[in-house]
């Protein structure tokens, strides 16, 4: 099948074409997930958020540069808001881990008087 067809075909929602426009892009877009990606887990995750955009995007592609670029262009930035989301996760968790690390006021005085007797 070729690109236009496969194009084509995916616009028109043919499972057929879209599977085979996922076989011949996904190989090569894993690839690229990957060097954003921890492990072949968190890579396998990226491209399948990826290709869902490309799949609900594929309609606002204008044959101005190569599809594969354009495909390529979505991966990229789908990898770097995944990485956000997963930083800002991360970091709400610190925060909430290192709150639940604060000592309370009233048990300042506790840790005085044990330092003394030592």
């Amino acid at each position: 099948m070729t690109e236009e067809q496969m194009l084509a075909g995916s616009l028109r929602n043919d499972a057929s074409a879209q599977e085979a426009f996922y076989r011949r892009f996904s190989p090569k877009m894993l690839g690229v997930c990957y060097r954003f990606a921890k492990n072949r887990e968190d890579a396998e995750d990226m491209l399948q958020e990826a290709f869902i955009k490309v799949f609900s995007q594929l309609h606002q592609y204008r044959n101005e540069g190569s599809l594969e670029g354009w495909i390529r262009r979505i991966i990229v930035h789908t990898c770097i808001n995944v990485l956000k989301k997963n930083k800002k996760f991360s970091e709400t968790v610190d925060i909430v881990h290192a709150s639940s690390l604060m000592i309370q006021e009233d048990f300042i005085p506790s840790i005085m008087q044990a330092k003394q007797v030592v």
